[in-house]
């Protein structure tokens, strides 16, 4: 079996080989470090049977990635496996196209479990976080409202961008870059700065 891990922590994922490898007797395993890389390996191969990505990572997230392969039409089975516990970005990228969600917190026996549970056609997501994502109230439909300067510092968001390196790029004050995410977090009703560019990356604003 032809795996792909995508993760920006090399310890990670010379750990996680050990129990990948318990899947089959013959398991082939690649890794990037960046979802660009990632991209490129996907695009130059597409016999990878299985992925499994970090949800959060410098530059492009793990969304981004699903989302473009949906765009080449790749549709290998991809597993988000990641720290990032937040129910809106889970619930994010199982919109985006990924068929289960595994914490770094999880037992290999766990893990396991899922991954299996995924390829055998499944879905996988552990229970104590489905409950949460089931428990997401609707967002309210507010993004048409956003101004141009806080798509601006939105962008910057995405970038991750402090707020201090934001208000030296746009020459505004740091307590005006504040206010500026204070108002998007309303208006995207997000808890904080990566819900905040989830819920954006979803709704087609970056």
């Amino acid at each position: 079996m032809k795996i792909l891990i995508v993760d920006d922590h090399q310890l990670f994922i010379d750990g996680i080989r050990h129990v990948l490898e318990k899947i089959t007797e013959n398991t082939d395993i690649s890794a990037a470090n960046s979802a660009e890389d990632a991209i490129a390996l996907l695009e130059a191969d597409s016999s990878y049977e299985l992925i499994l990505v970090d949800l959060v990572m410098p530059g492009m997230n793990g969304i981004s990635i699903i989302q473009r392969m949906r765009e080449q039409g790749i549709w290998t089975p991809l597993v988000i496996m990641s720290g990032e516990e937040n129910p809106r970005a889970i619930k994010a990228a199982l919109e985006a196209g990924a068929l289960g969600f595994i914490p770094k917190s999880a037992g290999s026996a766990d893990m396991l479990a899922g991954l299996q549970q995924v390829l055998k056609g499944g879905f996988f997501v552990p229970d104590s976080i489905l409950s949460r994502i089931e428990a997401i109230p609707p967002r309210r439909q507010t993004s048409s409202q956003l101004t141009k300067r806080q798509l601006q510092v939105l962008k910057f968001l995405a970038l991750g961008y402090s707020n201090r390196q934001i208000a030296q790029t746009l020459f505004l004050t740091e307590h005006t870059i504040k206010a500026h995410v204070s108002s998007l977090f309303i208006e995207l009703n997000a808890a904080n700065r990566t819900d905040c560019v989830h819920i954006a990356q979803q709704e087609g604003l970056i």
